[in-house]
């Protein structure tokens, strides 16, 4: 039982059972992973993670069909991880005082290792890997919210103007960015048109300096006043 465990599937099983098993392990090891991303709503979500993992999977099981006369098997690996840069770059975003989507362009990457390690016959192990690629990304941003560096807690009043609904759009939009899920507070108007809005926010320092940056640059936006805890 232990070798089916560790040993190499492509050694213990006859073909087609062996390829089957292996693609079916690469769809659920990638699910397992993009169901994560797919729940925080991330650019890379579950859809595209299983097909990274299915792909890298099948790449690396073609591979083996290579032999030193028809071409080199090590070449596919290599342009699988070359490859997979491309797409994982595609989800980086540069903001002007920011750079987001690092993580789900490195999950995309490690998604991609754990396809061709299955592809390459240890499934279990592939399926270990996804499990621990999940936990790190459940598991690791509340232990760095609370044992890493000193957060920030506080409260923003902002006025501005409403533009027909769009600003509050994106005020929400810039507080999703920031995890911040709260309920963004109850608009107020004021004198001369404009609305006021007060909330709640607990972030690490730099990312609190970031967010209320990403505030005092929308152009609707007349003032911002922070007040820390």
């Amino acid at each position: 039982m232990w070798e089916y465990v560790v040993g190499d599937w492509w050694r213990l099983f006859p073909a087609p059972w062996m390829h089957i098993a292996l693609v079916l392990a690469a769809v659920l090891a990638g699910a397992v992973v993009g169901g994560e991303r797919e729940k925080k709503e991330k650019p890379a979500g579950l859809r595209t993670l299983i097909l990274v993992c299915l792909g890298s999977a099948t790449f690396t099981m073609v591979s083996f069909a290579f032999t030193t006369t028809t071409g080199d098997s090590g070449r596919v690996a290599a342009q699988i991880v070359t490859g997979i840069g491309f797409l994982g770059a595609g989800v980086i975003l540069h903001g002007a005082t920011s750079v987001s989507g690092t993580t789900t362009a490195a999950t995309v990457w490690m998604t991609a290792a754990t396809g061709m390690t299955i592809g390459a016959g240890f499934p279990i192990a592939g399926l270990a890997l996804s499990l621990l690629t999940r936990g790190v990304l459940t598991g690791m941003r509340a232990w760095e919210s609370h044992s890493i560096g000193e957060g920030r807690a506080g409260s923003v009043e902002l006025v501005y103007d409403p533009d027909h609904g769009k600003s509050r759009v994106r005020i929400e939009k810039i507080m999703e960015d920031f995890h911040l899920h709260q309920e963004a507070g109850i608009e107020e108007p004021t004198d001369d048109g404009a609305l006021r809005l007060r909330f709640r926010f607990h972030l690490p320092r730099k990312q609190s300096r970031d967010f209320l940056h990403e505030l005092a640059s929308l152009p609707a936006v007349r003032a911002i006043r922070c007040t820390e805890d």
